[in-house]
């Protein structure tokens, strides 16, 4: 019965707990919604509800309505100048492993900003420290979110172009940040936070033992195996090194003979190579053949 349970949990087939809320962090039903929204006691993530104040000009580009150049610039700027104050001052609290902002315009979802920091100790940090505090002369609306990962929160189409429903869809709609403005925030925290990436460093030597020993194995193995090649490559070259060997001599020995017979030299003699599978009545027919090839070499001496 368990394991049934925690196959439909957050899914569609779930009929006590919100899978829209599950997956997202907020639905359009909100509190008259017949499904359970379980508020998590702490998260990595945190949301902060309604917290980002969309121009009419984005309100605009979220519909999609045309808008001008210079619209869409000033627009930019807006969201720009807000992600930078909102990322610096939420890095004071912990790491931050991501920062994203609704494009939505939606009830449930206009103007969300979700943080997710790199564990729940920096995120109760945060949560604390902001209680009953204001942006803007608003009040911060924040409750942690089941939201771990935002991949499957984010709309589908949106990210292919192709979702007919616009700003009023009830995925995710980030607003767009370039990769270079948002890396350079993130290199900025890590120079005014350098315990943050000392952390990181120390979790990676931790770790390293363990890859260091497979690492130790990998090279065993490779060493074993080139040991191995090295070997076949001897016995090839000392293979080849008899060869030569044999070849040189021939040679030398064919030489003497010509210098003791000149040209009455007498013609090889024919010796059968035999095998471990070579059969009596092959050998004798091999014996047979090379007693009348020495007969023909007489008979055409004489």
């Amino acid at each position: 019965m368990a394991g049934g349970l925690e196959r439909v949990y957050g899914t569609e087939e779930d009929k006590v707990n919100c899978s829209f809320y599950i997956k997202i962090g907020a639905c359009r039903y909100e509190n008259k919604c017949q499904r359970i929204h379980s508020i998590p006691p702490i998260s990595q993530t945190i949301l902060f509800k309604h917290m980002y104040q969309n121009s009419p000009m984005e309100v605009a580009i979220a519909s999609g309505n045309a808008v001008s150049q210079a619209g869409i610039e000033e627009a930019l700027e807006k969201f720009e100048n807000f992600y930078e104050d909102v990322f610096l001052k939420l890095a004071e609290f912990g790491e931050i492993e991501d920062l994203i902002v609704c494009e939505n315009i939606g009830d449930h979802l206009v103007g969300n900003v979700y943080v997710k920091y790199t564990s729940e100790l920096f995120a109760e940090s945060c949560f604390n420290a902001l209680q009953n505090l204001s942006y803007e002369n608003r009040p911060l609306q924040m409750e942690y979110s089941p939201v771990l990962d935002f991949s499957s929160a984010k709309c589908k189409q949106y990210i292919d172009g192709t979702c007919q429903r616009g700003g009023a869809c009830n995925y995710l709609h980030l607003k767009k940040i370039s990769t270079k403005f948002k890396k350079s925030l993130f290199n900025q925290m890590y120079e005014e936070h350098p315990e943050y990436r000392e952390k990181k460093e120390k979790e990676v030597i931790e770790k390293s033992p363990k890859k260091q020993k497979k690492k130790e194995k990998k090279s065993k193995k490779k060493k074993s195996s080139s040991s191995r090649e090295s070997s076949r490559r001897n016995s090839i070259e000392r293979q080849k090194m008899i060869n030569d060997w044999n070849e040189t001599g021939i040679q030398n020995v064919s030489q003497a003979q010509k210098m003791m017979y000149g040209n009455n030299m007498p013609a090889p003699v024919y010796t059968p190579k035999v095998s471990m599978r070579t059969s009596p009545e092959l050998l004798q027919l091999q014996l047979q053949l090379a007693a009348l090839k020495e007969q023909l070499a007489a008979i055409k001496m004489s």
